[in-house]
């Protein structure tokens, strides 16, 4: 008499899939937990910190010589552009994509022929002393 197989339960597959994720989610949040711990221990912080402040207020003193500081100035130079960008008529693209239909014809196409070098007679011998 042969053996029976016990019916699988349904769920038996998913719950194990489930625990699986459950168990990869709380070993990354360890993961990132810990990273973060070692991230504010950083002694240049301070310095980086003035560096980023020194840099945000150049830019900022930048813009306002400009007039980009006022939006409505803003807005005049942005509809300049693109209406500068809309007047541009496209133009064909020098750029060829490997495997291109464009590619293969240029390929195909007999590549020229290069010059033919002149052929100089050899040097005479030197008459015997």
């Amino acid at each position: 008499m042969s053996q029976s197989e016990q019916p699988k339960k349904a769920g038996a597959t998913f719950l194990w899939v489930l625990g699986a994720f459950a168990g990869f989610a709380v070993l990354f949040t360890l993961i990132v937990a810990s990273a973060d711990s070692k991230l504010g221990d950083d002694p240049r912080a301070p310095e980086r910190l003035s560096n980023t402040a020194e840099i945000v207020k150049a830019q900022n003193e930048n813009l306002a010589k400009l007039g980009f500081s006022d939006a409505a100035k803003k807005k005049a130079v942005f509809d300049t552009t693109v209406a500068q960008l809309g007047a541009k008529k496209p133009t064909v693209s020098t750029q060829v994509v490997p495997g291109s239909p464009t590619q293969l014809k240029q390929a195909a196409a007999a590549a020229p022929a290069p010059a033919a070098a002149p052929v100089t007679p050899p040097a005479a011998p030197a008459p015997p002393k």
